[in-house]
C-alpha cells in the first residue's frame, strides 16, 4: 500500500512539475556590458515573440491571390481554405502549423498535441492608415508581411512609436512605463518575415507616409499541449 501511495504521489508531483514548468523562465545566454568584471544582463520574463521566414514561392502564391482583391478595392479579406491549403507540405497552413509547433515547444518546453487554426485574413493598407492597438482571440497569433512600402524618411526613424512615428512599424506592447524594464518592441515590415506571439499580447501598426502598400497576413490559432 505504501509503495502504491508513494508511486501515486510521484506521479502527481511529476504532473504538477510539467504543468508549471511552462511558467518558469530559463537563463538564456546573457549579454555582457564589456566592463570588468562583466555585468551580465538577463532578460527572462515576459511574452516570447517568434520570428522566422517563409519561402519566396509561398509569398508569391499569396500575393497572386491578394493582388486581385486589393486591386478591386478590398482592404481586408479572409483567406479561403483552397488558397491556405494549396501546395501540400509547402502550403500556408502547413507553414503556420510548423511555426506554431516550434513556437510552443520553445515557449513552454513541451510539444503541441494539436494546433487548430481559427481564421486567416489579409489586410492591405496605404499611406496614413494605422491599426490601433489590439489583441486577438485564441491562444496564438501571427503576422506575415506580404508587401512593404519603401523605407521611411530619416526624420521618421528619429522618432519612436510613442512620440508619433509614421514609419509603418509593427509594435508589441506589454505593461506600461516601468522603470528598468523593456515594454515595447518595434519591428519594421519586411516581406517574408513571420512573427508568432500570444494572442493576448497587445500590438498595433503605426501609419506610414509616401507611396507603396503594406500588406500583411494574420491568423489566430489554438494550441493543446500535454500538461
Amino acid at each position: 500500500m505504501t509503495a502504491e501511495t508513494d508511486a501515486a504521489r510521484a506521479r502527481e508531483t511529476a504532473h504538477k512539475t510539467r504543468a508549471l514548468r511552462k511558467y518558469e523562465a530559463d537563463f538564456a545566454p546573457p549579454a555582457g556590458d564589456g566592463g570588468e568584471p562583466p555585468l551580465e544582463v538577463l532578460s527572462p520574463f515576459g511574452p516570447l515573440v517568434g520570428r522566422t521566414r517563409v519561402a519566396p514561392a509561398l509569398l508569391d502564391r499569396l500575393n497572386a491571390y491578394a493582388d486581385g482583391l486589393a486591386a478591386a478595392g478590398r482592404r481586408e479579406f479572409l483567406v479561403p481554405p483552397e488558397v491556405a491549403c494549396a501546395g501540400g507540405a509547402a502550403s500556408l497552413v502547413a507553414v503556420i502549423e510548423d511555426r506554431l509547433r516550434r513556437y510552443v515547444l520553445a515557449a513552454e518546453g513541451v510539444p503541441a498535441r494539436r494546433i487548430e487554426i481559427d481564421r486567416i485574413w489579409v489586410v492591405s493598407q496605404f499611406a496614413g492608415t494605422p491599426s490601433p492597438v489590439h489583441f486577438h482571440s485564441g491562444d496564438l497569433s501571427g503576422v506575415l508581411y506580404l508587401k512593404a512600402p519603401p523605407p521611411p524618411p530619416a526624420d521618421e526613424l528619429g522618432k519612436t512609436y510613442i512620440s508619433g512615428r509614421q514609419a509603418g512599424y509593427l509594435n508589441f506592447l506589454t505593461g506600461g512605463k516601468q522603470r528598468f524594464a523593456k515594454t515595447l518592441l518595434s519591428v519594421p515590415p519586411e516581406p517574408g518575415l513571420l512573427y508568432t506571439f500570444p494572442g493576448w499580447l497587445l500590438h498595433g501598426v503605426e501609419p506610414f507616409t509616401g507611396g507603396g502598400e503594406r500588406r500583411s497576413l494574420s491568423f489566430n490559432a489554438r494550441a493543446e499541449t500535454e500538461e
